[in-house]
């Protein structure tokens, strides 16, 4: 059974389709501090999710629209006041010659209606092909309130009944403006599906369908870890009130509240960078060049580099976080962006969960546990502006995407002995994990795939 959670409306039983209440329907104060959707906090318990997601919805209706009207229109067969005509993947419409492959078009817009009556909801579904590998977006206008894309076997990949596209960076093509917009990076070959339900009336959903940009370049991405310190313009960052530029204190400067010495600093430096080797390259089969301001000359600026800055604390950067990236890309159609990881709460005395000191004894590894905790948040922000949205933290799959403020030491790599930088300490990998629930999309993210293409 194919199974879609759709807020905040009912959808059709008959196809198995559940009601989930929309998330943070309450009224929401103005935003403050980092954009959590975004951003790695050391608490979550104190981030205002209602007021982002206002402030999101705001800014994606203002944003520049990528819809291009003169892509070929589907006009669903169903006729008007018809339920039952195309409610399941097995009675989909097909949109003939949408996608990458040869004599395609990467554009369609379907035109629609929907009849529900007060009893039943009506929802049409979409077949169309997709090859591995490409970049596929949905967004929905009119009487149509919620998307949902299902893989060839079935399984929701992502249903949304929101449009967070502000997220998405202004260099990517992916369309924006809608009442919903959901994105899938195809992890197979095959017919996929796109679900459309929402209130009684017309609706349009303009679709697009692209291949990872780097897949045509020789350059792979490039990312500087930039441990020197760094003047960052923040106004990139979805901050709230902004910032503005800050000055940031280098890497070195916080290596003492671990117990270490500043003749340790290339060593951890060394392991933060095989673990986002290992993590975002080795797992995924990605092309990705790490490098280190310890051991190379600064290099952004340049064509398809980015750069994560490691180091500086809450009150020089002018907001409370962990990490935070620019942008959530699927697909990375933007390749000079910019993260940072802060590491005043990572240096803090022993105690809050979110503290390396409290994982640590005499018997530790220090370099090799400071290296590894903080190469795992360094690629989690890295995730994001290679494609991946947040996934659950709360549940028992472990995934480097896993928003932050829960499941922090096992997040680190801490093992059953509770103690980091020993012989049992576990591996933080990306998966397949439901999104997190709390940021109102539904289904399953496959992060591997989302990073391998972006990567590819």
């Amino acid at each position: 059974m194919w199974i879609v959670n759709v807020a905040p409306f009912l959808v059709a039983a008959a196809v198995g389709l559940s009601v989930v209440s929309a998330p943070g329907t309450a009224v929401a104060a103005e935003p403050a501090g980092p954009n959590p959707y975004l951003s790695w906090p050391a608490n979550s318990s104190t981030v205002d999710l209602a007021a982002w997601r206002k402030i999101m919805v705001k800014e994606s209706s203002t944003r520049r629209s990528t819809v291009d009207n003169s892509a070929p229109v589907v006009t669903e067969t169903e006729p008007a006041g018809v339920r039952g005509a195309n409610d399941t993947p097995a009675q989909a419409e097909p949109l003939p010659r949408f996608g990458t492959g040869a004599h395609r078009t990467p554009v369609a817009r379907i035109l629609g209606g929907l009849s529900p009556s007060a009893d039943a909801q009506d929802v049409d579904v979409y077949r169309l092909d997709l090859r591995a590998g490409d970049v596929f977006a949905a967004m929905a206008t009119g009487a149509a309130r919620q998307v949902t894309i299902l893989d060839p076997a079935g399984v929701r990949r992502q249903g949304s009944a929101q449009d967070f596209s502000a997220l998405y960076p202004e260099a990517s093509p992916l369309p924006r403006g809608g009442n919903a917009i959901a994105d899938h990076v195809a992890a197979v070959t095959g017919t996929h599906y796109l679900a459309v339900a929402g209130d009684a009336g017309d609706y349009e959903v303009d679709l697009q369908v692209h291949r990872p940009p780097l897949e045509r370049e020789r350059t792979p991405q490039t990312v500087f870890l930039d441990f020197d310190g760094a003047t960052v313009d923040l106004a990139r960052f979805e901050i709230e009130p902004n910032p503005g530029v800050r000055t940031l204190s280098p890497f070195s400067s916080f290596l003492g509240q671990w117990g270490l010495s500043q003749a340790d600093e290339r060593a951890v430096a060394r392991q933060i960078v095989r673990t986002v080797r290992e993590n975002l390259a080795a797992d995924t089969g990605g092309r990705l060049v790490v490098l280190s301001s310890l051991d190379h000359r600064d290099v952004f600026g340049r064509e398809n580099v980015s750069r994560v800055v490691i180091g500086g604390t809450t009150e020089e950067a002018g907001f409370a976080t962990v990490g935070i990236a620019e942008s959530i890309d699927p697909g990375n159609f933007a390749h000079e962006e910019t993260a940072l990881v802060l590491q005043d709460f990572l240096a803090q005395p022993a105690g809050p969960v979110v503290s390396i000191n409290t994982y640590l004894t005499p018997e530790s590894d220090r370099v090799a546990f400071v290296g590894t905790a903080i190469g795992n948040v360094v690629a989690h922000e890295i995730g994001h502006y290679v494609g991946s949205w947040h996934t659950d933290n709360t549940n028992t799959e472990l995934n480097l995407m896993d928003a932050g403020g829960a499941g922090i030491a096992d997040f680190f790599g801490v093992g059953p002995d509770g103690v980091g930088g020993t012989a049992d300490d576990t591996d933080t990998d990306l998966g397949t994990d439901v999104f997190r629930p709390l940021e109102g999309f539904t289904g399953l993210e496959d992060t591997v795939t989302r990073t391998a293409y972006g990567l590819s």
